[in-house]
């Protein structure tokens, strides 16, 4: 597979509305992209063993083989019960509803020993927790009234024992492991999601039943000693096999209406199929050639979805809200609470609260958290949404874009939810554009949810960061009544919200009323733990400079008392370059002078600051000005902007470059080293401590005056400087100035 085939393929799916591949035929490959995740270490084991009924034993002839697709488990069903490990598993699915498909369906019931994080207990994280108990008794969970319930029964049982014998083998092998990298366990839980799907299909397709039998060969390849034992040391392969194996599954169980798909189009149907089967099944052996040969070609691959129609012109949506590569943990932190996340991802109890409240004091590391855990679950095919809210967009209003923005996510990433939401909009062209958080949930999230129950491959993950900075308790008062409601918690039972925030009293107050929300606070994190991360992440940074040996990063790593935003900004002081003339030790001296207890970030923002703007004097009036018309915006604005609006404020002694002022502050600043972004705050506990005069005194910055970028915003609209005057007004004044002024 050669590059040019793989940007070939790469083109030919750009637009997401229309089908993959193209009619023109052309060389078939697998998708590819420079990717890079970080993932660290964990524990876990089971005793349980893996067995199949008797029923689904007895088979017959492969030769009258039907194509086979999967479902997920979603909806109720009498649960089989059987202890493994810790842990007591159940999966419940839901029928197939398509022409005559019915499904085989597995039933686990499980009871979660608690319900709240064992934060370095590594013995209770074992794979029954991911939903990895013993496979035992499969049966018919429903037949389409449409069809012949008979015939649909004969056909289950002409399958030959060998169909099933990968999938119950790979249930069987996964019991064995102890010790597993949290973003192999991510990877493998998708895997094991997958495993159990097992539903018939009767129509027979010779395209696509061979892309099933590459499945079964991947399941065959998983269950080989060493691609088990080896998973954690290559967990960026291991990922990709679950990526592409869960993409070929979401193919194959999107078949039928992919079909109806290509012949609405005029595609040339068996092209199509065999193109995308063959695609897949190159993808799948070129991974798995890597793995057995050790290699790591360091791309990543991308799945061949086939998307249908969806008109969602002037659908409004947030921008610049997702996931961020650059905030995930590094490599080897924060072990144990991946891990339990992604084992509450996985787990089938009948009773696991959907949302999960991710919450703790600013600088604990909340969003690299979630960053990563949205990465990981992107990264292996997840079918899931990222929204990371930000103080410094409040006057977007993306409290009332949120349901959109994460619907549309869902939609990039499911066939079968693209069209359940293609449906919801044809129905009701107003839901595009309404503020109503309720009825948008309602009709955008949970009614596709249901109507899909039991389609989508593995689980939903919705991510939602930092709810705290959405703005005033009012601006989240309706979110949260939806994300507390009966309507939430009946959401398919593969359907998790993980929520990130600071403990906010109107937060608490309603999260923690709500039985579907578990809550988890990383202050509750042991010492030892907290401590062992931070010198993990000190260590990297900064370990490998002279005089800074292990004793002065644990000397580091205890001074700041958990808090990752801490650590991050006194490695940026302690750095050689950070300023001239001063030698590593004596800025360690400075760190290690620092005031402890009470407002540790409040102490490194003060020492950061004395170290580069005096406390009198023309610098000090000038950071004052420049902050100010920083923080006066209403959104972020670039250094170029900020520059030309300061050119035309009324007094010219304002008329410098504020680079001049603003180049020092790259610890706490975005938009000083990378000119491409706009400039804001790295941690939003910084622009909390500039407000509160108690907390920064002379460094203290007030907002209430705005009158001189008013003053410069309005002279560059009358002298006709920038292409979208409306824009520019509504970005630095608000929208409804804006409005009312153009």
């Amino acid at each position: 597979m050669d590059s040019n085939q793989l940007k070939r393929r790469r083109s030919s799916s750009a637009n997401p509305s229309s089908s993959f591949p193209p009619s023109v035929k052309k060389p078939r490959t697998s998708v590819a992209n420079p990717s890079n995740f970080d993932a660290s270490s964990s524990q876990g084991s089971s005793q349980a063993t893996a067995h199949l009924s008797s029923d689904i034993q007895a088979l017959g002839s492969a030769s009258q083989v039907p194509m086979w697709v999967f479902a997920h488990p979603s909806e109720p069903s009498s649960p089989s019960p059987i202890t493994g490990g810790s842990t007591d598993i159940h999966v419940d699915r839901a029928i197939y509803e398509r022409r005559g498909q019915f499904q085989v369906a597995p039933n686990y019931q499980s009871q979660r020993s608690t319900d709240q994080p064992n934060f370095g207990n590594m013995a209770s994280m074992s794979p029954t927790f991911l939903g990895m108990g013993r496979v035992t008794d499969m049966g018919v969970g429903g037949v389409d009234p449409a069809t012949s319930a008979n015939t649909a029964l004969a056909e289950t049982q002409s399958f030959p024992d060998a169909y099933l014998k990968p999938f119950k083998d790979f249930n069987q092998a996964i019991t064995t492991l102890t010790k597993i990298h949290p973003y192999a366990r991510m990877a493998l839980g998708m895997l094991v999601a997958i495993s159990r799907m097992f539903v018939v299909q009767q129509t027979r397709d010779e395209r696509v039943s061979s892309l099933l039998d590459t499945v079964r060969k991947v399941y065959e390849f998983l269950t080989e000693e060493t691609t088990l034992k080896e998973m954690s040391g290559k967990r960026e392969t291991f990922a990709k096999v679950a990526l592409m194996t869960s993409g070929a599954v979401q193919f194959i169980k999107n078949y039928s209406a992919t079909v109806d798909f290509w012949k609405r189009s005029g595609k040339d149907i068996e092209y199509e199929a065999r193109d995308v089967s063959i695609a897949y099944t190159e993808a799948l052996d070129d991974l798995m050639q890597q793995y057995r040969r050790h290699e790591d070609r360091g791309v990543q691959v991308d799945a061949f979805r086939v998307l249908g129609e969806l008109d969602l012109d002037g659908f409004v949506r947030a921008r610049g809200v997702g996931v961020n590569w650059t905030k995930r943990c590094l490599d080897g932190t924060r072990t144990e609470i991946l891990t339990d996340i992604i084992d509450w991802i996985y787990d089938t109890a009948e009773n696991v609260p959907c949302i999960l409240w991710l919450h703790g004091q600013a600088g604990k590391g909340k969003s690299a958290i979630a960053h990563t855990i949205a990465l990981w679950f992107k990264s292996i095919g997840g079918v899931g949404s990222c929204f990371c809210f930000s103080r410094d967009w409040q006057a977007e209003h993306l409290e009332e874009q949120l349901i959109r923005t994460v619907s549309w996510d869902l939609a990039e990433r499911d066939p079968a939810f693209r069209r359940a939401l293609a449906d919801a909009v044809a129905k009701d062209d107003a839901l595009k554009t309404t503020s109503d958080i309720v009825l948008q949930w309602k009709r955008l999230i949970s009614e596709p949810l249901h109507q899909i129950s039991g389609h989508i491959v593995g689980n939903v993950l919705v991510v939602v960061d930092a709810l705290d900075e959405s703005g005033a308790e009012p601006s989240r008062r309706h979110l949260l009544s939806v994300l507390a409601s009966s309507q939430t918690a009946e959401l398919p039972r593969n359907v998790r919200i993980l929520v990130t925030s600071r403990t906010l009293p109107d937060i608490e107050h309603v999260l923690n009323a709500a039985q579907h929300v578990r809550s988890t606070s990383l202050d509750d994190v042991s010492t030892g733990l907290s401590e062992r991360d931070v010198r993990l992440y000190i260590m990297k940074k900064v370990g490998h400079l002279r005089g800074v040996g292990p004793a002065v990063v644990h000397a580091i790593s205890q001074k700041a008392e958990g808090l990752f935003e801490w650590a991050r900004l006194a490695c940026e002081f302690v750095n050689p370059g950070a300023v001239k003339n001063v030698s590593v030790k004596e800025r360690v001296d400075n760190v290690m002078n620092l005031r402890s207890g009470g407002r540790l970030l409040d102490a490194m923002y003060r020492a950061i600051l004395e170290d580069s703007i005096p406390k009198d004097g023309t610098m000090l009036t000038r950071f004052r000005s420049v902050m100010q018309q920083v923080m006066s915006a209403l959104e972020p604005l670039h250094l170029n902007t900020l520059n030309k609006m300061r050119s035309h404020f009324p007094d010219k002694e304002d008329h410098y470059d504020i680079v001049a002022i603003l180049e020092c502050m790259a610890p706490l600043l975005g938009g000083i080293t990378d000119r491409s972004s706009p400039v804001r705050p790295l941690h939003a506990s910084f622009y909390d401590f500039l407000m509160d005069r108690s907390r920064s005194g002379v460094y203290f910055i007030d907002t209430s005056d705005g009158k001189d970028l008013a003053f410069g915003t309005l002279q560059i609209l009358q002298n006709q400087e920038h292409s979208t005057p409306s824009l520019l007004l509504q970005s630095i004044l608000g929208p409804a100035f804006a409005k009312d002024s153009i």
